[in-house]
């Protein structure tokens, strides 16, 4: 894992925002989160940046980790005290016994989200699901929501996923992975699929994401039951602060943009333009239940949970 100073040079982005000058609480609580890579980390990025977790009385620490099931193991190592991770790996952690829980929303799948695609070689003849029978699939981790919505897409359009090899890729190797034919198809995330896109290699041969549901909550921050329930009022200023982030970085994109492009790594002009993430400022139940239901479908979970039994109590509520 790396240590990452954020976002140091960013020039005007804080002086831009409604939140600038905002007075900073004297004493701050330590809190180590974990941040993978994805433009879900926006919101975590600003706040830290502009003084919001500051203002309520956070001191956060970022770790960038490599996904969100790197940042769950280094949660169960004590290394981090929260970690943002897609859906998948966390219910996978539960099931297995884990005492996890949600403690904040990351990212939402809207009907006009273009999130995520599933992309494949510029060249390739594949047009429908039943093309990729047979073919190899990638996947930052195995059985990651990348990899659930690859399988999932392939099955809504004529295909049978259970003919697919799997293979676990870097995200930012699946372009030249695609090029070179050692895999066939990839789901990627925003910005990186329009990079991918715009470089030439390949294209998207369609919106993965949608195969789960119309509308979903994909992303969150995790943290141990025992660090949420021993520091509850430290994780509802957490979330108040991240629901204010979320509430200015839904509505710039372009202000925002520079901050995750520092974190990842990427040029800003290389994803202009770029479908951004949309976070909602509450867990909601009912928008956990469509992750719950593909995890069980393609054998990440045996059986369902409740999803109102994996948010926090101390996660922050309507009308707080």
């Amino acid at each position: 894992m790396r240590r990452t100073t954020l976002l140091g040079g960013i020039a005007g982005v804080a002086a831009a925002s409604p939140f600038a000058g905002i007075g900073f609480a004297q004493s701050l609580q330590t809190v180590r989160v974990g941040l993978a890579e994805g433009d879900d980390a926006t919101p975590t990025l600003y706040a830290v940046k502009s003084g919001l977790f500051k203002k309520y009385g956070i001191d956060v620490q970022v770790t960038a980790v490599a996904s969100g099931a790197a940042g769950l193991a280094a949660l169960a190592g004590g290394a981090i005290d929260v970690t943002s991770t897609s859906l998948l790996p966390f219910l996978s952690a539960r099931s297995k016994g884990l005492p996890l829980t949600i403690v904040a929303p990351l990212a939402a799948y809207s009907p006009d989200s273009v999130y995520a695609v599933i992309l494949v070689k510029k060249d390739a003849p594949y047009k429908t699901g039943r093309d990729l029978n047979g073919k190899t699939v990638a996947s930052p981790a195995l059985r990651d929501l990348n990899w659930v919505a690859s399988m999932a897409w392939i099955d809504q359009n004529g295909g049978d996923s259970t003919t697919c090899k799997s293979l676990e890729v870097p995200a930012s190797v699946i372009p030249a992975a695609l090029d070179d034919g050692r895999i066939d198809a990839a789901t990627v995330t925003t910005p990186r699929y329009v990079q991918a896109v715009n470089g030439g290699l390949v294209r998207a041969l369609g919106k993965s994401y949608e195969a789960i549901a119309k509308r979903f909550t994909f992303a969150a921050m995790v943290s141990n039951v025992d660090f949420a329930s021993k520091n509850a009022d430290a994780i509802a200023r957490f979330g108040r602060a991240l629901r204010d982030s979320t509430m200015y970085t839904n509505t710039h994109h372009d202000q925002t943009l520079p901050i995750y492009a520092a974190f990842a790594k990427i040029d800003p002009k290389d994803i202009e333009g770029a479908p951004r993430a949309e976070s909602a400022p509450y867990v909601d139940a009912k928008d956990i239940q469509p992750i719950i239901n593909v995890a069980v479908k393609y054998g990440v979970i045996a059986q369902a949970m409740n999803p109102q039994d994996l948010i926090s109590p101390s996660a922050l509520k309507p009308g707080s």
